[in-house]
């Protein structure tokens, strides 16, 4: 049973550990935990305070206060949304923690999800540890820290999100946002438990091998840890469960467990007709059901969901998920939102899945790393398959290799188990000037490491230098992907045809994505000609070209079903400190929904259209309400029928078929002087839908 209380008290340390600038976590909580409880998990993010300053002697300086906070809590949620220069510096986070034992025989576990980026643990005055890395989880033992007999505790924590040259990116295009941004938690377990401390896993990895409707064979290795100084004797024993609770295989193995380092035991499940995690189409979710048993007795249990599934790519017809082509079309996600920066709830998660989800997109790439475990598990219940990566991002840092490979071994090792992820990103965009040969090797580093963890697996690595088809940096992984900007960073939409039948013809056995592709557009600019490409530096981004360089930038990768992959760089409108770009500072206008989430552009309704087996009928240019022209051009999408076209109640003649099945345009329209009505219908299984809007015209 867990009992949490909080108390206020007087705030007062021995300083004398902390040479540096730091950040403060005074954790209090009242926590009772019988003998009988295998394990216990409590959040701990309510009732905490705050305070941003660089010096721990600041922290009773009048002119410093507190202010009281939950976490998820960010101190950039606005400098970084700005356009000005954010303050990346220190704070620190405090609250107060008394946890009361029955016995001593209990272990302690201090988890946070999230920390940007720098983190510092002290309990009572005593060094805990620390964490390079703003987007992977991380967990320490704390129980030989603890005070005994139920007094007060103190953990602190320092976290900084300065720039550091031991981690591989900057804060050019996209910030890293300072504070406890994502969940804390505090788990309790018996003195034999299953590891919590291999990289913040949940120390069980199930390998799945031989997968087919017929039959799958689940290699489970479980991690298991002897916190006593007697040699135990144990039992492991998983069982896999059906969405009906029934048990479809189980598995127990005996074994003796040392004291000392993690041990690892490797138990098979075989299950006979297996219903198999199919995507979009059917995402089936088996629970597994892992528990460590002393004398009989359960001391320590989990329980993760399973997906079982096979997929590989093909040179000519891409993604295969179980032996069978499914295409992969979708979206870019960037998690920050207008106001709250990176500091979100699930409600804010689950709000982004489902507009993703109503696109009919059926894969994201969750760029430029880790992001919260409720995003991979939502993913894992919508069928939707996911590109997980790392940060290593817009250039190469002598000094963060290392750093490198630890998030890569956090973001397997922690999200082993989803059956959505089917890759593993290594980098992107990572060759400024000459600097080539260290991030070739550290790519390598890369890929190897993947390998060996994780060899069911591939893996990706991007280049934005789309014209290069031969390049050092290039296919050092097993796919290849390329962020494809023609007709905004460069050229006009049209031409990337050309290079996807080019690249094609010249590397048949290259298979590649389109990692990225892209142009501002913001709903508040609105024009008629849409020939010429904004200059991606300007303060002008009309919406109309942002929605035609999407119809056909889609028209040319739908008809390449070798391109195993593609993602609209992005879903959302998202910040980048200090731009200043497309009319509103400090923001990237390349979404198909605004930053606030409010607004769905065009463009969002083109990719519905096209992906989605929801009806569709839509009228695109609604927002260019105040046109000066006579004639005008009135795009529909409708993805059932062949759409009418009004105009003041007159039918309006000369569809055409645009570059896809769903698209239909009617061009140099006659408008009327003042008040147009448009409106589109369409009939669906005997019933009529429509849409429709008024337009001004003045000439």
């Amino acid at each position: 049973m867990i009992k949490i209380k909080t108390q206020r008290k007087e705030y007062r340390m021995n300083y004398r550990i902390l040479s540096f600038t730091s950040c403060l976590i005074a954790l209090v909580i009242l926590l009772t935990v019988s003998d009988a409880t295998a394990r216990v998990v409590k959040p701990i993010n309510d009732n905490w305070e705050f305070i941003k300053t660089d010096f721990h002697r600041d922290f009773d300086n009048p002119d410093h206060s507190w202010q009281k906070v939950t976490i998820p809590h960010t101190w950039n949620n606005k400098d970084i949304q700005s356009g000005s220069k954010p303050h990346y510096g220190t704070g620190w986070y405090r609250r107060d923690l008394i946890i009361e034992r029955d016995n001593s025989n209990k272990q302690y576990f201090l988890r946070f999800d999230g920390v940007g980026q720098y983190a510092e643990v002290y309990i009572n005055n005593q060094y805990v540890g620390e964490h390079l890395g703003s987007y992977s989880a991380f967990v320490f033992n704390i129980t030989r820290f603890l005070n005994k007999e139920g007094s007060e505790n103190t953990i602190l924590v320092r976290v900084n999100n300065e720039l550091n040259d031991s981690y591989p990116k900057d804060n050019w295009l996209f910030g890293i946002y300072g504070g406890i941004y994502r969940g804390v938690s505090l788990t309790v377990t018996n003195e034999l438990h299953l590891s919590l401390t291999d990289y913040a896993s949940s120390g069980v990895y199930v390998h799945q091998k031989e997968v087919s409707n017929k039959k799958a064979t689940l290699n489970i290795v479980t991690l298991l840890k002897n916190e006593t100084s007697i040699i135990k004797q144990i039992t492991v024993r998983n069982r896999l469960l059906a969405n009906n609770l029934k048990v479809v295989a189980d598995h127990t193995e005996e074994k003796t467990l040392y004291p000392g380092s993690m041990f690892p035991v490797t138990s098979y499940l075989y299950v006979k007709k297996p219903r198999l995690w199919n995507g979009k189409n059917d995402p089936y979710l088996y629970s597994l059901e892992t528990e460590l048993l002393h004398n009989g007795n359960v001391v320590d249990k989990i329980t993760q969901t399973i997906g079982i599934r096979s997929h590989s790519i093909d040179t000519e017809k891409g993604f295969i998920l179980n032996g069978e082509p499914y295409r992969l079309y979708g979206v870019c996600r960037h998690q920050d939102w207008e106001d709250l920066g990176n500091a979100l709830l699930p409600e804010h998660h689950k709000k982004d899945m489902d507009l993703i989800n109503e696109t009919g997109a059926t894969s994201i790439r969750l760029a430029h790393y880790q992001q919260a475990d409720y995003m991979y598990s939502l993913a894992d219940s919508m069928g939707i398959l996911i590109w997980a990566e790392i940060p290593f991002v817009n250039g190469y840092k002598d000094n963060a290799d290392d750093n490198a490979l630890q998030q890569l071994t956090e973001l397997i090792k922690q999200n082993f188990n989803h059956p959505s992820i089917f890759v593993w990103g290594l980098h992107n965009e990572v060759v400024k000037g000459h600097n080539i040969t260290r991030p070739v090797n550290l790519t390598k580093k890369l890929h190897n490491l993947a390998k060996d963890l994780d060899p069911s697996r591939h893996t990706v690595a991007v280049s934005n230098q789309w014209w290069h088809f031969d390049y050092p940096i290039n296919e050092l992984a097993d796919l290849q992907g390329f962020n494809q900007y023609t007709g905004w960073y460069g050229g006009q939409p049209h031409e990337l045809n050309n290079w996807i039948e080019n690249y094609h013809a010249a590397k048949p056995d290259v298979r590649i994505s389109v990692s990225e592709y892209g142009a501002g557009g913001n709903i508040a600019h609105q024009a008629n000609d849409v020939s010429i490409p904004p200059p991606p530096k300007s303060q002008f981004f009309p919406e109309a070209y942002h929605t035609h360089y999407h119809e056909v930038t889609w028209s040319a990768i739908k008809n390449s079903p070798f391109i195993w992959a593609s993602y609209v760089w992005n879903m959302f409108d998202f910040s980048v400190p200090e731009w200043n770009r497309g009319g509103i500072k400090g923001r990237n206008h390349k979404g198909l929904v605004t930053y606030d989430r409010k607004t769905q552009k065009d463009a969002f309704y083109w990719y519905k259209a096209n992906w989605s087996e929801d009806p569709v009928l839509y009228i695109s240019g609604r927002r260019f309400n105040e046109r000066k022209v006579d004639k005008s051009k009135f795009t529909v999408y409708c993805n059932f029928a062949d759409p009418v076209l009004e105009l003041n109640g007159v039918v309006v003649e000369g569809r055409k078929q645009g570059g896809t099945s769903v698209h239909y345009i009617w061009e140099d329209v006659p408008l009327r002087r003042g008040e147009n009505i448009i409106k589109s219908y369409a009939l669906k299984d005997g019933e009529r839908m429509e849409d429709q809007y008024t337009i001004i015209a003045e000439f």
